[in-house]
């Protein structure tokens, strides 16, 4: 069961790599159109190209909430 959580959550992230990040943050921000594999891949997309001016290379965990409050998500 976990092998497949990943493995899904992996192709989502595959599949939303390359869109901007205006697209990105629509589809975190839709709670009612995207399942939560989607919604988590978008986020982790995001954070992956975030600048760094906001990441400021600190760990994942706060990657993440610089990034959530940054794109007000």
């Amino acid at each position: 069961m976990n092998r497949e959580r990943i493995l899904r959550l992996g192709m989502q992230i595959y599949l939303l790599h390359g869109l901007p990040d205006q697209e990105l943050v629509r589809i975190i921000r839709a709670k009612h159109r995207y399942s939560t594999y989607c919604r988590t891949a978008a986020l982790r997309c995001l954070v992956g190209t975030a600048p760094l001016a906001v990441t400021c290379g600190r760990p994942f965990a706060e990657r993440r909430r610089r990034v959530r409050h940054h794109f007000g998500v």
